[in-house]
């Protein structure tokens, strides 16, 4: 679990710490670590984190009976990779014993495992071309580990900011200085790379962004795009 996850779990109010210390560390206790086993246990079974946010809220729900419904479903993914390492073993006894294989055991491992390529790659991989991850890896140069950091906490207080202040005005004084230091952020790391900067606000748009990597939520980008084009008006 990284803490960008733990960090956007807290930001989209699926999991926060019991409490954060004046340092900036957040504190995690066992009640927090048994709601982070529920969410990354349902995650694998297949939910969306807006879905697990609505079922462990609502009141019906008991971690007891989720935990067995759980093991169901755990129990069942492991008969599935049984399933699967019994097909591969006999395709690895059929090549070493006769030397070839039939197509439909082949199919049958293909349907067993269900693993195509475009699994194997990550979000970013499938959604930006091989010459922007190459910029992305030239901007994240210019950054220390320590200057990375820095900025990222600047936009997450600043997300954070723009949360509790998601009904305002657009056109208002407060949600324009929002949006400013929204645009600032951005051109300080891509400013020199508008078309980069552009295909971020795509992937977000599309919905390309995995949950474990979106820093924020839909509401939060509506209201941003909101803001940008009062802006656009006043000039």
């Amino acid at each position: 679990m990284t803490v960008r996850t733990l960090h956007y779990y807290d930001q989209i109010g699926l999991l926060k710490p019991s409490f954060e210390k004046p340092s900036g560390y957040r504190v995690y206790t066992d009640r927090d670590l048994l709601k982070l086993q529920q969410i990354v246990t349902l995650k694998f079974m297949g939910f969306s984190l807006g879905q697990i946010r609505k079922l462990l809220a609502s009141r019906g729900y008991e971690a007891t009976k989720s935990l067995r419904v759980q093991a169901g479903a755990v129990k069942d993914e492991i008969s599935r990779l049984r399933q699967a390492s019994r097909a591969i073993e006999q395709v690895l006894t059929l090549l070493e014993t006769k030397g070839q294989i039939h197509r439909k055991k082949l199919i049958k491992i293909l349907e067993v495992i269900q693993m195509g390529e475009d699994v194997k790659q990550d979000w970013h991989e499938k959604f930006f071309s091989e010459a922007e991850l190459k910029e992305f890896q030239e901007v994240g140069k210019k950054y220390t580990p320590e200057m990375a950091a820095a900025y990222q906490r600047r936009w997450a207080e600043l997300i954070e900011e723009v949360k509790q202040n998601i009904k305002a005005d657009p056109a208002s004084e407060k949600a324009q200085n929002l949006g400013k230091r929204w645009r600032d952020l951005l051109n300080e790391a891509y400013g020199d790379r508008p078309e980069l900067k552009a295909r971020i606000g795509q992937a977000y748009t599309a919905g390309a962004v995995p949950d474990d990597y979106r820093m924020f939520g839909p509401d939060i980008w509506e209201f941003i795009k909101k803001v940008h084009e009062a802006a656009k008006k006043k000039c």
